[in-house]
């Protein structure tokens, strides 16, 4: 409920009352077969104040778009990979669902989308969520062996799939074969759990949400789900917490660290930024900064981030969940991510 409070806006008694309904009646839970859904979409620019703008930090600006779609169980995107098998991105929600987004590009930037699929996260028994406290993912890796991971607030835990694919939509209807609880998560928050995580070979690294670390930073993991976690603090800028964590690099040897923040006076902000954990992580971890984003700049409850890798080029996806909220907006933006002396350039 803590999130869904930061959102609202003052738009009104009545939109806020329809929002509170929406809260404690619950987003519509993953459910039925894989299918494919038909997304609408709507081009935003990067600045409403310059339409034009173009360079963010270290970031070029690429496209992007507003996502709707008619079924109830769209929304609440929490995490993405990028599926370069088929240049596809394999997203979760909130609510239990997959979703297989497939970007139309044109000249590499993002006009639409091509196709969606969906179909919900199943338990270990082969049955879809049950309720909203067993379907909150939010965050997604890929480990060395190719198995992709759930990781999962509220009812805290991973879970592991072992052959999903984005290439493969059909691939999203196995049940997972692994289930890890981190023993540390029993005196976690109920919302503020494993929000970013990532994988570094065959180990993960876990920036937690709302978890305190040493001053001013959160608590990390880093390790192997089969043997010892290696605790570390995470700096997270300015009161930003960790949402998503995606590699830089094949070998994890640089991590992309997106961080959101909500502030009365402000508005919703994000922070995105590079970091080198090493194998022995023991913190604190400080992060170099990539770029901020915040009014008049595009910008919502960003959740979810992506790499795609080109040889060494490198480009960047981000989307927001919208807390199936209809004062805020499912976002899909496209960056390519520069290199460092290119800054300000």
């Amino acid at each position: 409920m803590k999130r869904m409070f930061e959102m609202l806006s003052s738009a009104g008694a009545i939109a806020v009352g329809a929002a509170m309904a929406l809260y404690f009646a619950g987003p519509a839970l993953g459910s039925g077969p894989v299918t494919p859904l038909v997304v609408e979409t709507r081009a935003l620019p990067l600045s409403s104040a310059d339409p034009a703008a173009e360079r963010l930090g270290r970031l070029k600006f690429m496209g992007a778009v507003e996502l709707t779609a008619a079924d109830a169980r769209f929304g609440g995107i929490s995490a993405m990979l990028w599926d370069e098998g088929c240049n596809r991105l394999l997203a979760v929600s909130d609510s239990g669902t997959w979703f297989v987004l497939e970007p139309e590009e044109a000249g590499g930037r993002l006009r639409g989308i091509a196709g969606t699929w969906i179909a919900p996260i199943l338990a270990p028994d082969g049955r879809p969520p049950l309720s909203k406290r067993a379907a909150d993912a939010e965050a997604l890796a890929r480990t060395a062996d190719g198995a992709t991971w759930v990781f999962y607030e509220q009812d805290h835990r991973g879970e592991r799939f072992a052959d999903v694919s984005a290439c493969r939509p059909d691939s999203l209807a196995q049940a997972p074969d692994r289930r890890w609880v981190p023993p540390a998560s029993a005196t976690w928050p109920p919302n503020g759990g494993m929000e970013a995580v990532a994988a570094r070979g065959a180990q993960l690294v876990i920036a937690l949400e709302s978890v305190p670390g040493g001053s001013s930073g959160r608590f990390g993991l880093a390790g192997s789900p089969d043997g010892a976690m290696a605790r570390f603090d995470w700096m997270v800028p300015d009161g930003h917490e960790p949402t998503a964590m995606d590699p830089l690099e094949p070998d994890g040897s640089r991590m992309l660290v997106l961080h959101r923040r909500f502030s009365p006076l402000e508005g919703v902000s994000a922070v995105l930024t590079e970091a080198a954990i090493g194998p022995e992580a023991d913190g604190p971890v400080r992060m170099a900064e990539i770029a901020r984003l915040r009014a008049p700049l595009l910008v919502d409850n960003m959740e979810a981030v992506a790499v795609r890798r080109d040889g060494e080029r490198r480009f960047v996806y981000l989307a927001s969940d919208d807390n199936f909220n209809a004062l805020q907006r499912t976002l899909l933006m496209k960056f390519e991510l520069l290199p460092a002396e290119s800054h300000g350039r």
